[in-house]
């Protein structure tokens, strides 16, 4: 990110206190997870431990950086950003078996579609704001909608700690899409087209995602795949 492109001060806070509610809101969903419903818990693994490690550590990392910018460390904010394909890269090597975990114990379509189509919106709008890392408002909007993407999990807790359908996370997760639009309208009057790319990139995951998991022949699709699962 380039010192002439620092966040104005009108709009820092919005970036420093919404990163660091997204970390304290996952933290929050899965501890409450398994605090009152960890009967609902999947077997524990060291393969979750190290998965619950590394994601934990993006989302620390996420709200780290505009942390940095907030206190003008602008040097010390590109090293660690430069460090962070590192925790991408691992958090990514640990999702994937994890849901391959799920769907095998399971044979749900709905969270491995989820996942995998989260993972790939957060792969795109990640390396999107890597390569937009000169134009600060552009850059952040798309890191913030990049994180808001793996939310989907933490989100599905809440319905599942009172026995509920996951769709009822449906509207958690909108409006955490919504807030950063909510942001610039009220902020600076117009919606930056980065907010909107990232808005509409993520509202449209979700009749995907719901019209994926609904579908038979998706279905036959990832068995034949990932082969037939051993719900246990």
């Amino acid at each position: 990110m380039n010192d002439t492109h620092i966040v104005s001060k009108q709009e820092e806070p919005f970036f420093f206190y919404y990163a660091w509610f997204i970390l304290f809101f996952v933290i929050i969903c899965f501890g409450a997870k398994a605090i009152f419903d960890p009967e609902g818990l999947p077997p524990i693994t060291n393969l979750h431990h190290f998965h619950a490690l590394t994601m934990l550590s993006w989302f620390f990392l996420f709200a780290l950086q505009p942390t940095l910018i907030r206190f003008e460390k602008i040097k010390l904010h590109k090293s660690i950003g430069q460090l962070s394909p590192i925790v991408v890269i691992a958090f990514i090597g640990f999702s994937v078996p994890i849901s391959l975990l799920n769907w095998d114990r399971t044979g749900w379509p709905m969270i491995i579609t989820a996942n995998s189509v989260n993972l790939i919106i957060f792969i795109s709008l990640y390396v999107f704001a890597i390569i937009k890392r000169q134009q600060a408002a552009t850059h952040k909007r798309l890191m913030l909608y990049a994180t808001i993407s793996l939310l989907g999990p933490a989100a599905g807790r809440i319905p599942e700690i009172f026995d509920q359908s996951p769709f009822m996370s449906v509207p958690i997760i909108m409006a955490l899409q919504l807030a950063p639009l909510v942001h610039d309208k009220i902020v600076h009057r117009k919606i930056h087209k980065a907010t909107w790319i990232g808005f509409i990139i993520m509202l449209s995951t979700i009749p995907i995602i719901v019209g994926l998991s609904e579908s038979e022949a998706w279905k036959e699709i990832l068995i034949n795949l990932l082969g037939h699962p051993n719900p246990q």
